[in-house]
């Protein structure tokens, strides 16, 4: 204990003078709290360490000196490390920490997400088969709504026509009210056909752009994994 006391007295001198009489308390610390140590076990009894390295020259204590406070510092029973504490971090270093903890919840959220999707891929379509015969019977009914709207297309042209040919026979006399009327509905029904017509066929690229991805995921969940090769031949 005296020893134990004697070192504190150093230190409490090392902070009142200055760096040249800190390196020799250090030194002095080096050499007495080992012997400290060693004393104590010899005797039976628990020796409590606390350490830390301050510009690369140890400090020690019976209690954790004030130098090791915020900075990385062991502490030992009987010449055993019972506990470590890490530095403190400084701002730059909180801030990459807090940006790698960013990435890695965004890469876990994402893993997640992608299971979700391949979960449900799964279960939407119980085989590769499945998938090609769902996704040729959705587009074969796409086409033929679109060939039906294209026939409607076709006769309300031919209407179109018609009522063009009833305008040039008048040509040279006021068009008929009836006549006009008729030829401004046929326009908006063409319009009509050729927006239903565009639609039809927008939904059809994007069913069949879906159904290639989702078949090219479906294969790239369920084939098996490639088996590497290595060593000698």
């Amino acid at each position: 204990m005296l020893l134990s006391g004697l070192i504190g007295k150093l230190m409490e001198l090392m902070m009142r003078y200055g760096d040249f009489l800190r390196g020799v308390v250090t030194a002095v610390a080096v050499v007495l709290v080992p012997l400290s140590a060693a004393g104590q076990q010899g005797r039976g009894e628990m020796v409590r360490v606390y350490s830390c390295e301050i510009n690369g020259r140890p400090v020690f204590g019976d209690t954790l000196p004030r130098e090791c406070y915020g900075q990385a510092w062991v502490k030992k029973i009987n010449g055993v490390v019972v506990y470590r504490e890490e530095a403190q971090p400084t701002p730059d270093e909180s801030t990459r920490r807090r940006e790698q903890a960013h990435r890695q919840e965004e890469a876990r959220k994402e893993a997640a997400r992608e299971k979700r999707q391949n979960d449900a891929l799964r279960e939407r379509y119980p085989s590769l088969e499945n998938l090609d015969q769902r996704r040729d019977r959705e587009i074969g009914e796409l086409d033929k709504t679109i060939a039906e709207l294209r026939v409607d297309e076709e006769r309300l042209i031919a209407r179109r026509a018609s009522l063009n040919a009833e305008e040039k026979a008048v040509e040279g006399k006021q068009v008929p009210p009836d006549l006009r009327k008729a030829m401004d509905y046929a326009d908006e029904e063409l319009a009509r056909a050729r927006v239903a017509i565009e639609r039809k066929i927008s939904e059809r690229d994007s069913l069949r752009q879906r159904f290639d991805d989702d078949r090219r995921q479906y294969l790239k969940i369920t084939s098996p994994a490639p088996v590497s090769v290595s060593g000698n031949q």
